[in-house]
Parts: C-alpha cells; sequence; structure tokens
C-alpha cells in the first residue's frame, strides 16, 4: 500500500462531491506510476513519465543512457522504440531511482534531479 498527499489546489469535487483530480495530480501519479511499478514494455508515456518524474531533461536522460537528446525525443514522440539494449537502460535507470528516491513534483516540468541518482548512474563516456 502506497499512501501519496496531493496539494489542495490539485483536486476539486465533481458534481456529485466526489474528488476529482485535476492533471497536474494525475501528472504526479503518473510520474509515480513510472518510478515503482514493474514495467513489461517501454512505451513513449512510459519513458516521458519516468524521465518527468527523475526531473530530467531530454538531454540529460540520454546522457544517462548514452544516447543524443534527438534520440529521447523520437522515444517520446513514438517515432522510434527504444534497442534492446536502452531499454534495458531505462529500466535500470528507473531500478536505481527506486532504490535511491526520488522527489516527484507534479508542477515543474523539469525539476532538479536528485544527485544521489546522478551519481548513482553517470553517463557512459
Amino acid at each position: 500500500m502506497l499512501a501519496v498527499a496531493l496539494r489542495a489546489e490539485w483536486l476539486k469535487p465533481d458534481r456529485t462531491g466526489q474528488p476529482l483530480l485535476l492533471p497536474a495530480a494525475v501528472r504526479a501519479l503518473d510520474r509515480l506510476r513510472a518510478v515503482f511499478t514493474a514495467q513489461q514494455e517501454v512505451t513513449p508515456g512510459f519513458i516521458i513519465s519516468l524521465r518527468e518524474g527523475l526531473g530530467l531533461t531530454q538531454a540529460t536522460f540520454g546522457g544517462e543512457l548514452g544516447v543524443s537528446k534527438m534520440t529521447v525525443s523520437r522515444w517520446e514522440c513514438g517515432r522510434m522504440r527504444p534497442s534492446p539494449a536502452a531499454a534495458q537502460g531505462i529500466l535500470k535507470l528507473q531500478a536505481q531511482s527506486r532504490r535511491k528516491g526520488v522527489v516527484i513534483d507534479a508542477e515543474k516540468r523539469t525539476s532538479r534531479h536528485p544527485s544521489s541518482i546522478r551519481r548513482a548512474h553517470p553517463a557512459k563516456s
């Protein structure tokens, strides 16, 4: 079981009075799901959610995996699929972030990436 605290401004009551999640809350939950769920297939939505959940730009995410920013962009748009080695790297980055912990902020598109993760998975030379 996982308890998540959402900001009050991320919720509003619907017509019946039940809580309705606003887009910021949905983004936060998508990012949490990308970091913490076991993933069988690396989809464009998963890549975007994981990268944003880690607070990385496309360039930084690509650097962690040894690919260019444009390659990450193509993966996220669905124009290209990650190679099996790149997909393994993405899942490895997810596993490392799960062990080290991340700060998920739905308000920021590219928030600061925790330095513990950056040190745990340096860019390949």
